[in-house]
């Protein structure tokens, strides 16, 4: 056992707050974020603009105990303009010292400020930490019921299939080694609907895990990470790597709240789809803590890094699809100071 707790036993509320960037600050941020992205466009392989278009679906900057970016990964996609379809994924991979890093130093000034801007709004807000990781998200599908916080050892992290003594691990197993007390994460809206948001349930959990109840371990929506999921095969055990996860109901969700994830829909087709892709049985066991909405750009969004979250389920394609529309995102990970 870890005789002192690696996390905060103090749960962050979840919030939004207006204007977290101000004007200036917001152009200064997406201004930056275009430019990193003309770069990327010109660093992939060329494709025909009048039919394709590509999306940055993650940018990732991490500078974990130095003061410099010292990782970045950028995903991205080639898609159809007309249906959407991805003919391509690109991905970079940068780190210090290996071949392409002066790509990321270029960036490094600006991704500072950032940082910077946000330590100081957070610390105006009552809400101080130290800004750890940053990425900017411009997705095409929902993300699945998770908690972000403590990796495990990436070995395991990646594991597939489950080994047979799942879940009884040995420390060495899943012990990271270096390990984060995390505060709070969340987003900033650079360009996205208003009306998008991230759905927070009350339920938490120290180390980063998904959470997957109607699907069996050969049915998982994330199928490359078993060893962290919880799942129909798990028989409403809730205990793994020496610890539990807090506050389950062990109740069906309330439909009252389901029905506010739903709105502002109106249309019943729309309606009907949205029970159909994402039906309330998922989410046995949570209750709501907040639906968070993205408001206006430049507002905030913030919640506990241990809560488990999800984006409001949304698509690409059809009739009720965003499209080429950005839905950009800044994401952040803090640690308590």
């Amino acid at each position: 056992m870890i005789k002192n707790k690696f996390y905060n036993e103090d749960i962050y509320d979840s919030l939004q707050y207006p204007n977290f960037f101000s004007e200036d600050e917001l152009k200064f941020v997406t201004d930056g974020y275009w430019k990193l992205y003309n770069d990327v466009l010109d660093k992939i392989e060329k494709f025909d603009q009048s039919t394709l278009y590509m999306r940055i679906e993650e940018a990732n900057f991490s500078r974990k105990g130095t003061p410099d970016v010292i990782w970045s990964q950028i995903v991205s996609a080639i898609r159809d303009k007309e249906q959407h379809d991805r003919k391509k994924r690109v991905q970079l991979d940068f780190w210090h010292e290996n071949e392409g890093f002066e790509f990321i130093q270029k960036y490094n000034n600006w991704l500072k400020e950032i940082i910077r801007i946000m330590e100081n709004r957070f610390e105006q807000i009552g809400r101080p930490a130290k800004v750890v990781d940053i990425a900017f998200h411009n997705f095409s599908s929902s993300l699945k019921i998770h908690c972000d916080g403590q990796d495990i050892f990436q070995k395991l992290k990646t594991k597939s299939p489950r080994p047979r003594h799942h879940p009884k691990y040995l420390r060495h197993e899943y012990d990271p080694v270096e390990y984060f007390k995390y505060a709070h994460q969340g987003l900033v809206n650079l360009d996205a609907q208003p009306d998008k948001a991230t759905i927070v349930f009350d339920q938490w959990f120290p180390y980063s895990t998904y959470y997957d109840i109607i699907n069996t371990v050969d049915t998982l929506d994330e199928m490359k990470r078993p060893c962290i999921t919880w799942c129909k095969d798990d028989d409403g055990v809730f205990e793994r790597f020496n610890e539990h996860v807090r506050g389950l109901t062990d109740k069906p969700f309330p439909t009252s709240d389901y029905l506010e994830m739903i709105k502002p829909i109106s249309n019943p087709t729309a309606i009907e789809e949205f029970k159909k892709d994402f039906p309330i049985e998922k989410l046995y066991g949570l209750s709501l803590n907040k639906i968070l909405y993205f408001g206006k750009p430049g507002t905030l969004i913030s919640w506990d890094n241990k809560r488990y979250h999800m984006a409001k389920p949304f698509k690409l394609q059809g009739n009720n699809g965003i499209g080429k529309q950005n839905r950009l995102m800044l994401q952040f990970e803090t640690l308590c100071i």
